[in-house]
């Protein structure tokens, strides 16, 4: 979903009205907000927590294992006619036997009966006990994939804020170049009334104008698809009246602890790396239930019949009559003991490929430590060097345009002085956000 913001922002900014920058009754959002906003409104984020409350629901018909199978019947039946019978057979009272028949009565037209029966797991080869540990490490697993999508959208979130912010910052930044731009012109114009610029001087002013407002609508277009952006990933429509706060004071600070600390934090803390010891124990338990097929099943098992007539009463009577009976029950399959094995050996295949998975990721999660840690550093450093080169280039500003003012410098030589600083204060600017992006991916990086 969020890969196809992107395409989605070309056809919106193309097909749709233009978006205005400066719209009356703007919903203007920090950060924070934002990254609220977001979580509240992330369908892919909604889709993780069902997954989260499905693996909780999934453990607890595990845990209802361990209660007792309780069932209850009942049943009427209309008997067919039978006729009474008899037999003949000797009989003997202490002397010699005598013949003697013995009648049996009709049986009884109907049958009614009510039969409660318990069996209660006694013994099953730990296949209980692992699949609990199995949904319990599934379950872990969800949440580790949960807390990961959390911090992904977070980063995009704040990734796509710093991305607005910058955009207005050099839509400002040229917006002031065209006033320079505008007020270079003018002088030129006076100084052209005066004898002491050329009408070439009032040219390149012009061109300079128009470069400038260029760059300006250029600017304008960068900031609507960054607004764009944002506002789909924090739910609202895209053509809604974003905006953030004008004054914004950010310090960049780089990480106090060691690229070891931070590597060991990261291991202990991304989810992606929990999730993946999560699913290796779900393997392991996985193996043991796997397993529990050679080992027989143990049950006690109960009932209690009450039936008129009762067939395990002698003569039947047209009466209801209650019976019960406890025992224990034993059972296997010694014909499955070829799937079992062959069961057996694939998850023991699945538990190797979840721990050589969790060794590689985090192999993948120290890299991407390493990979933030020294991007940061080297944001900060090219930071404080583009500081130092924008104070240069705006004193030599204001000494050109001085001399410009005077008549000694060219016309050339104030727009090129202009354009420096413009440049420079852009290329600052675009330090500083690299640097909070930066910032953004290394506390990512570590799992925060």
């Amino acid at each position: 979903m969020r890969a196809s913001i992107f395409v989605f922002l070309a056809l919106a900014l193309c097909a749709g009205p233009a978006l205005s920058a400066d719209a009356d009754g703007a919903r203007v959002v920090d950060l924070e907000e934002c990254i609220r906003l977001g979580f509240a409104h992330d369908a892919g984020l909604r889709v993780d927590e069902l997954e989260t409350h499905i693996a909780d629901a999934r453990l607890r018909e595990m845990k209802g294992q361990y209660l007792p199978s309780l069932s209850l019947q009942g049943g009427y039946s209309r008997l067919s006619d039978v006729a009474a019978s008899s037999i003949t057979t000797d009989v003997s009272l202490g002397g010699p036997p005598m013949p003697a028949t013995i009648t049996f009565p009709p049986s009884l037209d109907n049958s009614t009966s009510v039969r409660i029966a318990l069996q209660q797991p006694l013994f099953t080869g730990k296949r209980i006990a692992g699949s609990i540990r199995q949904a319990e490490a599934l379950r872990d697993s969800r949440r580790g994939d949960l807390s990961r999508s959390r911090l992904d959208l977070r980063y995009s979130i704040t990734e796509a804020y710093w991305g607005l912010v910058r955009a207005k910052t050099q839509r400002e930044a040229i917006d002031q170049s065209v006033a320079q731009a505008e007020s270079h012109l003018a002088d030129a114009g006076r100084l052209l009334d005066q004898g002491a610029a050329t009408h070439n001087d009032v040219l390149q002013a012009q061109m300079r104008l128009e470069d400038a407002k260029i760059e300006l609508a250029s600017t304008e277009s960068v900031r609507d698809i960054a607004r764009v952006r944002l506002a789909l990933l924090i739910g609202m429509p895209w053509d809604a009246a974003l905006d953030v706060p004008d004054t914004l004071s950010q310090s960049v600070e780089l990480a106090r602890e060691s690229v070891a600390d931070l590597v060991a934090r990261a291991l202990a803390k991304r989810p992606e790396i929990q999730s993946a010891r999560s699913q290796v124990s779900a393997q392991e338990a996985a193996l043991d239930v796997a397993r529990a097929g050679l080992f027989p099943n143990v049950f006690i098992t109960g009932d209690y019949t009450l039936a008129n007539p009762n067939l395990r009463v002698f003569p039947q009577a047209d009466q209801f009559i209650g019976t019960w009976s406890i025992g224990i029950l034993a059972s296997i399959d010694v014909g499955r003991y070829p799937q079992v094995l062959a069961q057996e050996e694939q998850a023991q295949s699945k538990l190797t490929q979840a721990q050589e998975s969790s060794r590689q990721l985090a192999d993948a999660v120290t890299t991407d430590v390493i990979r933030a840690y020294l991007t940061l550093r080297e944001a900060a450093g090219r930071l404080a060097s583009l500081h130092q080169e924008t104070a240069q280039v705006e004193e030599n500003d204001r000494v050109t345009q001085e001399r410009y003012r005077q008549g000694i410098a060219l016309s050339s030589e104030s727009l090129d002085a202009q354009t420096l600083v413009v440049n420079a204060r852009l290329r600052e600017d675009g330090a500083l956000f690299d640097c909070l992006v930066a910032k953004a991916a290394l506390a990512r990086a570590v799992g925060e």
